[in-house]
């Protein structure tokens, strides 16, 4: 991305949407953009050529969980924010480290899709806090 923002990754957890109130709050303090991120990868490139349907269906899915993401930040009191949204296709962590590149943090989920009820460290947070260009907020997930 380049210049000064919060990053938040979001991929339609319940702990991601905890993370982009945490990264909606966290724009405010700081007085700078939020972007935010929903990255999706295709789990063999086979499937673009023989399942296009597959393709077309998970594109418009992970449209749907930004779109979402981008007309929920109004509940939060997002005034004070400028916002933006960005798709990706491609690896989720590597995508997210380089949206991160110039900003002032990323916030991420620390469970993913899991959403698992115990402490867990999901794969994208993993590699996330291993590599990150900037500081890293890990939201847990939400109580149950």
């Amino acid at each position: 991305m380049g210049r000064p923002s919060v990053v938040v990754g979001v991929d339609g957890s319940r702990t991601s949407a905890v993370a982009l109130r945490t990264a909606v709050e966290e724009a405010k303090l700081r007085q700078v953009p939020l972007h935010i991120v929903v990255a999706w990868q295709l789990t063999s490139p086979e499937i673009a050529v023989e399942t296009p349907q597959v393709v077309a269906h998970t594109v418009r899915h992970n449209q749907q969980i930004l779109e979402h993401a981008l007309n929920t930040i109004d509940k939060y009191d997002s005034s004070r924010v400028f916002v933006s949204g960005e798709l990706i296709n491609g690896e989720p962590a590597a995508s997210l480290l380089t949206a991160a590149e110039g900003s002032v943090l990323l916030v991420v989920g620390s469970s993913g899709t899991s959403d698992r009820p115990e402490p867990y460290l999901g794969a994208v947070a993993h590699a996330v806090l291993r590599r990150a260009p900037c500081p890293v907020l890990l939201v847990p997930p939400p109580a149950r």
